[in-house]
């Protein structure tokens, strides 16, 4: 069977995620990739939007979770995935990769991320 995979990546966001008070109040700056694996059925075909999903709609999933505050980057991504679980069960496989691209630590020059994944049995 063919599979399609839609991404969006390294999507930039300013949000207050963090476990120090501090980022919650200033915020930071964050990446957002996320890539999702169905099959296809009549997309490459019809050549039309509502048989497939927009990339455009993943980007809302994302942008409204990112909106969300919370203290774990890890609690996000698993908010991206599950928002989109929720909303297209014919999505197979989902990847959701959250960076922070300047994290608080003292002589830290780089980011930190988490991957996760979901898999459909």
């Amino acid at each position: 069977m063919e599979k399609l995979s839609i991404s969006i990546e390294d999507v930039r966001f300013y949000a207050n995620h963090g476990v120090f008070e501090q980022e919650q109040v200033v915020g930071n700056e964050f990446s957002v990739s996320v890539s999702i694996e169905m099959p296809v059925i009549k997309t490459i075909e019809n050549d039309d939007l509502a048989d497939t999903i927009s990339y455009a709609d993943i980007y809302d999933v994302v942008s409204f979770e990112m909106k969300q505050t919370s203290k774990l980057i890890e609690n996000v991504a698993y908010r991206i995935l599950n928002n989109i679980r929720k909303k297209w069960n014919e999505v197979d496989i989902i990847s959701v990769k959250v960076e922070k691209l300047s994290p608080p630590i003292m002589s830290f020059e780089g980011k930190a991320s988490v991957v996760l994944t979901y898999e459909k049995d």
